[in-house]
């Protein structure tokens, strides 16, 4: 989190290699960020192990890629209800507005393009199971809620 400038290439990279276009609107990853303090926080899907917006949805849309580890969504499933929206305690899962289907980062199968541009180094993807990937988890969520009391 102390790497991340708020430059938002990340977004940019998702959109185009998601959407085809140049849109931080069409991006699986956004920046929260509180300016007046520099703090940027890259809020992405974390694939979470009970995932809540699996549990949740109502026509079994979001399903688990066990081989990868990795939660997705089949968007010819979806019936753009919200709930995984609503439920996702990281804010991560939005709603195309166009295809009227939830969107969120399926980590580009495996190499997300996101980690390919990120300059300052803030993108990583590593095993979860690493040692050094709970401390950072923990003080992700710190920032986060620190920054989420702050802004509102």
């Amino acid at each position: 989190m102390e790497k991340c400038t708020g430059c938002k290439v990340c977004m940019l990279a998702c959109s185009f290699t998601k959407e085809g276009v140049f849109s931080p609107m069409k991006s699986r990853i956004w920046i929260l960020r509180e300016e007046s303090k520099s703090m940027f926080v890259p809020v992405v899907c974390e694939h979470c192990e009970d995932a809540p917006c699996q549990v949740v949805c109502p026509v079994g849309a979001i399903y688990r890629d066990h081989e990868k580890g990795i939660v997705l969504i089949d968007e010819s499933r979806c019936i753009g209800c919200r709930e995984c929206m609503w439920i996702c305690p990281f804010g991560a899962v939005q709603l195309n507005l166009e295809k009227r289907v939830a969107v969120k980062c399926d980590l580009c199968n495996g190499d997300p393009e996101c980690v390919k541009v990120c300059i300052p180094g803030a993108l990583q993807f590593v095993s979860a199971k690493r040692p050094t990937a709970t401390k950072g988890w923990e003080r992700a969520l710190k920032r986060s809620k620190a920054l989420e009391m702050e802004v509102g």
